[in-house]
C-alpha cells in the first residue's frame, strides 16, 4: 500500500526526533565522564548537544530522567550480552561463569559505561517508575534465563545439592557486579588492586564452576 504524503511527513519527523533524542544522550554521557553528577546541569547538555535548554526540555525535564533513561538503555544492552553468553554456555553451571565473564569483559576498557549504569544513577535519586519498571523487566529477563539453564542441570543431576538455581543466578550476577564496583572505586579514588580485574574475574569463574558442578 502506497504511504500517503503525509505518513511519510510523519516518519521523517520520528525519525528526527529520535536522532535528536540520542544525540542529547551522547551529550549527557561526555558531560557525564568529564565532570561527573557534580558537572552535570541541563544547560550544560544543552550546550554539549548545541541545543537550546527548551529543545532538551521537549525531550527530558531533569537531569535525572537524563542519568535514568542512560542507565536504562545501559543495562539493555548489557543483558543482551549477557543473554547471549549465558544461551552460547555449554551448561547452567558454566552459564553462571559465561555471564560473569562477559559482565566483566562489557565494562573491563570503560568504566565510565559501569558508572553511567549503577554508580553515578545513585546519586540523583530514584529513577521514574517508567524507567524502574523497566530495570525490573530487563533483570527478570536474564535471571529467568540463567534459571532456566540452571533448572536443566538441576533435573540432569549437575548442579551440586544445596544450591538454588534462582539465588545462584543472583550470586553470579553479585559477583561481577562486585568486581566492577571495586575496580571502579579505587581506581576513582587514584588506587588499584594486587590482582588485575581480569585476574579476579578468572579466579571467580573457576570458585562457581567448583562450587556448582556436582
Amino acid at each position: 500500500m502506497p504511504v500517503s504524503g503525509e505518513e511519510a511527513r510523519e516518519a521523517r519527523k520520528a525519525r528526527r526526533q529520535e536522532g535528536r533524542r540520542k544525540a542529547i544522550l551522547a551529550a549527557a554521557r561526555a558531560v557525564l565522564v568529564r565532570g561527573g553528577v557534580t558537572g552535570l546541569t541541563l544547560e550544560a547538555v544543552a550546550a554539549e548537544a548545541d541545543l537550546s535548554k527548551p529543545s532538551l526540555f521537549y525531550y527530558f525535564r531533569s537531569k535525572e530522567e537524563l542519568v535514568g533513561e542512560l542507565a536504562v538503555e545501559g543495562l539493555a544492552r548489557e543483558v543482551e550480552v549477557l543473554e547471549a553468553a549465558v544461551a552460547s554456555a555449554s551448561g547452567g553451571v558454566e552459564a553462571l561463569a559465561a555471564l560473569v565473564r562477559a559482565k566483566v569483559d562489557l565494562y573491563a576498557e570503560d568504566l565510565d559505561a559501569f558508572r553511567v549504569v549503577y554508580l553515578w544513577p545513585q546519586f540523583l535519586g530514584r529513577q521514574s517508575g517508567s524507567q524502574r519498571e523497566r530495570v525490573y523487566a530487563l533483570s527478570a529477563r536474564l535471571n529467568d534465563a540463567l534459571e532456566a539453564r540452571l533448572q536443566a542441570d538441576a533435573r540432569a543431576g549437575r548442579l551440586a545439592p544445596g544450591f538454588q538455581p534462582r539465588r545462584l543466578a543472583n550470586v553470579a550476577w553479585t559477583v561481577a557486579h562486585g568486581l566492577l564496583s571495586l575496580v571502579a572505586g579505587l581506581e576513582n579514588a587514584g588506587g588499584n588492586t594486587r590482582y588485575t580485574l581480569l585476574q579476579l574475574r578468572d579466579e571467580a569463574c573457576a570458585l562457581l564452576l567448583r562450587t556448582g558442578v556436582r
